[in-house]
């Protein structure tokens, strides 16, 4: 492992000490799993980050479970569960279900206000339609060619503009249908990405809880070994998560920001992993 600082020293071993740095955490995580960092900045060159190494890339580690480190352990040594074969069949499956929800609540009223005010419009043309029909017929009993001939023209405008609202209303009717088969779609898209999505993470609960049942053991002697090897009274997280390096096979360095081993050549070779500490 190399590690090329800003002002163009470079520092190699297993263990490096960078705690006479300003740089922060994050930062040097960031260079571990991207080499190709400008040339003004911090740079490491090393193996890439190992399966696992996402979730131990640095030590302590606060608000982590012991099943998710024990997960992180198995995963970097290549280990599976009973449940793996599932879990990507429905993790393949949940990929497939764009991660949208779309609100079909506004153009459905929409429609269904403008497929009401249409039939609105049609029943009022056809109620009007039905009267000059009767005065057509009454004037032509009365012999009126006037009124009959005024009547005859209103009543071949209102056809027309009943034409027109019904062409209106059958298209709102389509439009109406072909949101609601939308909605629908969209909403058991919606059902079955929950449903999938629960799947997962009940999957990856199973997954984590096996991990951690056949690692216990692993995990205990690790935790003894490690607290054999100082004086001092160290918290259980920070133990456990050494713990977790110290079991996990990384060849990507691990980032250390706890003063548990006298320096970074003690932490690589106890922890057997490269070590950044800062």
């Amino acid at each position: 492992m190399k590690v090329y600082l800003p002002d163009g020293a470079v520092r190699e071993g297993r263990g490096i000490d960078l705690s006479d740095t300003a740089f922060a955490p994050e930062t040097v995580v960031a260079a571990v799993r991207d080499p190709g960092s400008p040339a003004d900045a911090l740079r490491i060159d090393c193996p890439e980050p190992d399966s696992g190494h996402d979730v131990l890339a640095r030590v302590p580690i606060s608000t982590i479970t012991t099943k998710r480190l024990s997960t992180a352990v198995a995963r970097s040594r290549g280990r599976s569960s009973p449940v793996d074969e599932e879990l990507d069949r429905l993790t393949s499956r949940l990929a497939e279900y764009a991660d949208t929800d779309d609100d079909y609540s506004t153009p459905l009223r929409a429609a269904r206000r403008r497929l009401a005010e249409a039939g609105d419009d049609e029943a009022g043309l056809r109620e009007r339609t039905a009267s000059l029909r009767g005065r057509l017929a009454a004037h032509r009993e009365a012999g009126d060619d006037d009124a009959i001939e005024a009547t005859r023209a209103e009543l071949v405008d209102v056809a027309t503009q009943l034409s027109e609202v019904e062409t209106e209303r059958i298209a709102a009717e389509q439009r109406l249908e072909a949101l609601e088969r939308e909605a629908k779609r969209a909403r058991d898209s919606r059902d079955e990405r929950l449903r999938l999505t629960d799947a997962v993470a009940n999957r990856r609960r199973e997954a984590r809880t096996y991990f951690a049942d056949t690692l216990a053991a692993e995990f205990d002697e690790a935790r003894d070994a490690l607290s054999a090897l100082s004086s001092e009274t160290t918290d259980t997280d920070t133990l456990t998560a050494l713990a977790a390096v110290r079991l996990a096979d990384f060849r990507a360095p691990v980032v250390s920001t706890c003063r548990f081993f006298a320096d970074a050549e003690t932490a690589a070779h106890h922890l057997d992993c490269p070590v950044i500490r800062l």
